[in-house]
């Protein structure tokens, strides 16, 4: 998400090269961000809503498997969210770099990647070299990845399946971060609107 700044503060490096290293502003990707955005910031109110304060409190619940905070309540909506993710990175893949701009990309993203190691590196490495506004939307899915493994982590969630209100809360924040970064970056590419 901070790759685009990164890009930025490497710009000098390139000179005066005329090359896009960022497909154009896409209004749809904006609009779908922003869908993500609720879906997944719903999500971690209920969430938040549903689950224990403390540790006393979790332990304390008899049954967790019937919990409204439980994994199994949530599991069919992570899935939704790395569904809405992946539509997300379709679309923005769709308007890919042509080939000359993908080799400078690379050797630009190969200099952020040792500044700025991402999460999920095996997806990004799925998907090869790709654009920055891609890579924003991969990280999108890596974070409800990441989510999904959290909550279902036994060792996390003491063999309760059960998240904390604390986890839910750092949940939301690193959401909005997220999105922001890529309403932003997306902002900066129509021209600071």
């Amino acid at each position: 998400m901070a790759r685009l700044w990164a890009v930025l503060l490497l710009a000098p490096m390139i000179g005066g090269c005329a090359m896009q290293l960022v497909q154009p502003y896409d209004a749809k990707l904006v609009s779908g961000a922003e869908a993500f955005y609720k879906k997944a910031a719903t999500m971690v109110q209920e969430g938040r809503a549903a689950s224990p304060g403390s540790d006393a409190e979790r332990a304390a619940i008899a049954d967790p498997s019937v919990h409204p905070a439980h994994f199994s309540r949530f599991e069919s909506r992570y899935d939704k969210l790395i569904i809405e993710s992946e539509a997300l990175i379709l679309r923005a893949a769709a308007a890919e770099l042509g080939e000359r701009g993908a080799d400078l990309h690379e050797r630009i993203e190969q200099a952020i990647e040792g500044l700025l190691p991402g999460p999920c590196q095996a997806l990004a490495a799925e998907l090869g070299p790709g654009s920055l506004t891609v890579k924003n939307f991969v990280d999108l899915k890596c974070l409800v990845l990441e989510w999904r493994r959290q909550h279902a982590d036994p060792t996390l969630t003491r063999a309760s399946g059960i998240l904390k209100q604390a986890n839910w809360e750092a949940r939301k924040r690193v959401l909005f971060q997220a999105v922001l970064s890529i309403q932003q970056a997306e902002g900066f590419k129509k021209g600071g609107s």
